[in-house]
């Protein structure tokens, strides 16, 4: 079979690779048994940390694949999620629809269900992928999921994963609040005997039977070399190697030949949030638009006095990120002068109230972009006003009860 007339790198390689083999080097191992550890004392909290493409989101599937299918389990990405919806696809997980209104009768229902498992000897487990990137009221949802009790003890079990250090959580007036430890495991890379091991065994299960035919030795050296160890990386550089190559096996030279960096080690943009000079959190963008504001239905929420329900909207394109003030009654400040819309830079600090927040890793503009910035908002800002009075309808929509409940 000539290998390069078919797709066998985009299968063990690619983004969108689903091979029906787990290959588990040391360190996810010992995540693995962390959780079970973590499960098994059931009052700690459990924290997986590594760095983009560590492997984090694999060690969560690998582990939920590995429990009986009776497991009372929610697994979910907590990225964006409102507290309501956050609270309620929880339920869902466990098997509940509910068109509850508020989120306190959502965490009611939750703490019945919880108590009822852990009575039986089953309680259940709540498993967050990017908890760093949950929204601060969402993360106090958390709080006070993880405060549930049945006989003096935890009534859920709950894992989380994380990218940086959630310094948040052990904080005494921080978003969790519940009397819990928390108990944090480092994922680390692979060695090189496993990164050839990982591989290889990636060419066998889509088909290759000599891996070797494509991966040298050598190769898998380099391959590690380059990408540090880190699963995603090597995925990236394995399968760049592979589209390079006219021939088969791929040749350390051809490895050199790659990228100036891999989709794995870009940053993508984010805000630094402080307040009186205290780094409060970072936010990842996940979104093309990103609304700011004291509401709860903004995605980043301000809680200032001087800040408005939706006081400024970000959008993300290829070659910017745009800021556009949604008239404020306090107005919003870049660098200490006063905008309705401009082109933000890397370290750029817009001023909301008494809170800052600092641009970080923005795709650089072109000279042209920033030169006509006027004109270009308003050309791409023309669904604002729709965009505002669906805020608007989903504010209504919500009993002013849950709103301040949730």
């Amino acid at each position: 079979m000539d290998l390069k007339k078919t797709d066998f790198g985009e299968r063990a390689f690619g983004k969108d690779s689903k091979l029906p083999v787990a290959v588990k080097y040391e360190s996810q191992q010992h995540a693995l048994d962390f959780i079970w550890s973590i499960l098994g004392s059931g009052n700690a909290i459990g924290v997986i940390e590594g760095p983009q493409g560590s492997g984090k989101s694999t060690v969560m599937r690998q582990f939920v694949g590995e429990l009986p299918r009776d497991t009372s389990v929610a697994a979910l990405d907590g990225t964006g999620f409102k507290p309501r919806g956050f609270v309620s696809e929880i339920l869902a997980r466990y098997g509940y629809p509910t068109d509850l209104q508020t989120t306190e009768e959502l965490l009611q229902l939750l703490s019945m269900f919880a108590g009822q498992q852990t009575r039986s000897y089953q309680p259940p487990i709540v498993m967050i992928d990017n908890a760093d990137r949950m929204l601060p009221s969402t993360l106090k949802t958390l709080g006070k999921m993880a405060a549930i009790t049945e006989g003096g003890k935890p009534a859920l079990r709950i894992i989380l994963t994380s990218c940086r250090r959630l310094n948040a959580l052990s904080e005494k007036d921080g978003k969790l609040g519940a009397e819990r430890p928390i108990e944090v495991q480092q994922l680390a890379p692979m060695t090189v005997n496993e990164a050839l091991i990982y591989l290889h065994a990636r060419l066998e299960a889509c088909g290759v039977g000599v891996p070797d035919s494509v991966f040298p030795g050598d190769a898998c050296d380099k391959l590690h070399e380059i990408s540090k160890g880190w699963p995603a990386r090597l995925n990236a550089l394995a399968l760049t190697a592979i589209k390079r190559s006219e021939q088969l096996p791929v040749t350390v030279t051809r490895i050199m030949k790659r990228p100036e960096k891999l989709p794995a080690e870009r940053r993508p943009p984010s805000l630094v949030i402080s307040k009186n000079g205290k780094t409060l959190r970072e936010f990842v963008f996940d979104d093309r638009k990103v609304l700011i504001g004291r509401s709860d239905f903004a995605d980043i929420v301000i809680d200032d006095e001087f800040c408005s329900k939706f006081h400024v909207l970000l959008m993300l394109y290829s070659d910017g990120l745009v800021l556009l003030d949604l008239n404020s009654v306090n107005g919003t400040t870049v660098n200490s002068v006063r905008v309705k819309s401009t082109l933000l830079l890397d370290n750029d600090v817009i001023s909301l109230g008494h809170h800052r927040l600092k641009v970080m890793n923005v795709p650089a503009p072109d000279q042209v972009a920033a030169g006509s910035i006027t004109a270009a908002d308003t050309r791409r800002m023309k669904n604002l006003d729709e965009m505002r009075r669906k805020r608007k309808a989903q504010l209504k929509a919500v009993p002013s009860r849950a709103r301040k409940k949730s």
